[in-house]
């Protein structure tokens, strides 16, 4: 008898300590939602604006990102540098070639910057070509931007080989990617890469020694404009946030959290559980959301897409941390059906949002293919390509294609989800909002607008289209 009252006296004990941690964890919950209010009145919100980030208002797709670097090059353009930023560009290269030890751009005579470089017999473009000009002969730095995209067949080679031909030795390519990676092996095959060693270097936008952030870095310590200076201190931000695999916050509420069990350690056990229940929290919100715009988005199909509305279907799928497994598509009965593509909804072609994660985070949305173009038939491969045309005819979205994507664009507004949970749960609540607006609105414009272009493609009655 005495040994199960111990038990009991155990178990009671558990319970209590167990209650008084949930306790805690709410006390902790309640003292800081209201002392985060208190902090947003502060002085520092209003006249340093932590928030504030220019790049939030720009362009910051591969387009977007080669005008900045473009620009900042230049020695003409409006940031009145001159040739700072080329020269900051010149010291944090990855190894850079000797020729480079007799070429300066203070010295040079001549630097011209061009961008969408035209190549002869459809070579494609090059991203960006500095020239410089100097007593010691002509020099090129060549830039193929690739943040987002993927690599086209022997896009990397032909570059090369073009500039070996226009500059002899005098030239480097240099490779900008989102973190330390090579070109894909149809781009740039392995068995080519010794022969280019001097004139090819890799350059993340973050993560090395020798990355876009640390170029940005230096250009500000060369910088004498504070305006500049504010612009280029937003860019390396912009791509710590971008293009980190832990961004880094910069979220005066976060900060202000810190500082709090920086001076209460007693909550730490607290703050460990609020941190234990974040991503489960977190991802059922952001599934019932993603379900939220699926239903929206059904519903409103049928204002907005009247003639075809019957056939068309709205899928979605939500598995929280797994890159590219958050998605919501679009597609029709009426278009042909691709073999051999186990789990994909349908087999049809999409209007297609998805995550690039991890998480729910990195939006895009486009007009997606069931299955990569380098697992296509021959068929298939020429329906693809009638299909990129017919795209490109109609204008639908400033970006380039990839291989599972005829057409697709990053999301400037929304796109990621993480720091917006708590308002996703609101209009969860509330059945809609600004955030709903955006995502069933620009899903239903991209379909009003792409499907005449798939329908004339793709149409299984149609006789080229026809498996």
């Amino acid at each position: 008898m005495a040994v199960t009252n111990q038990i009991f006296e155990i178990l009671r004990q558990v319970d209590e300590a167990r209650l008084a941690r949930q306790e805690h964890c709410e006390r902790l919950l309640e003292e800081l939602a209201s002392t985060l209010q208190e902090a947003k009145k502060s002085n520092r919100e209003r006249q340093q604006a932590p928030r504030f980030n220019s790049f939030k208002y720009l362009r910051d797709d591969e387009i977007g990102l080669s005008n900045v670097i473009a620009d900042l090059l230049d020695p003409h353009a409006e940031h009145g540098q001159g040739t700072s930023f080329l020269e900051a560009m010149l010291e944090v290269l990855p190894d850079p070639p000797g020729w480079f030890n007799g070429v300066h751009p203070a010295d040079a005579y001549s630097v011209y910057v061009k961008q969408e470089h035209w190549i002869p017999d459809g070579g494609g473009r090059m991203d960006i070509i500095v020239e410089i000009s100097s007593a010691t002969g002509h020099a090129c730095l060549a830039f193929e931007n690739k943040p987002y995209a993927n690599d086209l067949d022997r896009q990397i080679i032909s570059y090369l080989e073009y500039l070996e031909k226009r500059y002899q030795t005098q030239f480097l390519l240099i490779y900008l990617s989102p973190v330390y990676r090579w070109p894909a092996e149809n781009s740039f095959p392995q068995a080519e890469r010794k022969r280019w060693r001097e004139q090819f270097r890799i350059m993340p936008y973050i993560g090395e020694e020798t990355s876009i952030e640390k170029w940005l870095a230096a250009c500000q310590e060369k910088c004498d404009a504070e305006r500049v200076r504010s612009f280029l201190k937003d860019a390396q931000l912009f791509c710590q946030q971008q293009f980190g695999e832990t961004p880094m916050s910069t979220n005066p509420d976060v900060l202000f959290v810190q500082d709090y069990l920086n001076s209460n350690p007693s909550q730490l056990r607290a703050a460990l559980a609020i941190h234990d229940a974040w991503i489960p929290v977190r991802d059922t919100v952001c599934k019932r959301f993603l379900e939220h715009l699926r239903e929206t988005v059904h519903h409103r199909a049928h204002d907005v897409l009247t003639d075809i509305a019957s056939d068309c279907n709205v899928w979605c799928h939500y598995e929280g941390e797994k890159k590219y497994w958050n998605w919501l598509a679009i597609s029709r009965d009426d278009w042909v059906q691709y073999n051999d593509v186990p789990g994909h909804p349908g087999g049809r072609t999409q209007i297609g949002l998805e995550s690039g994660g991890p998480g729910p985070n990195k939006w895009y949305w486009g007009i997606r293919s069931p299955k990569p173009i380098n697992q296509m038939s021959e068929e298939e491969r020429r329906r693809r390509e009638d299909l990129s045309i017919a795209l490109q005819r109609r204008g639908l979205l400033s970006a380039y294609d990839s291989h599972w994507w005829p057409q697709w664009k990053w999301l400037r507004s929304y796109g990621s989800w993480d720091p917006i949970v708590p308002e996703l749960a609101k209009e969860c609540e509330a059945g809609g909002g600004p955030i709903t607006e955006f995502y069933v609105s620009g899903l239903l414009d991209t379909a009003r607008r792409a499907i005449p272009a798939i329908n004339e493609v793709e149409t299984v009655n149609r006789a080229s289209s026809s498996e």
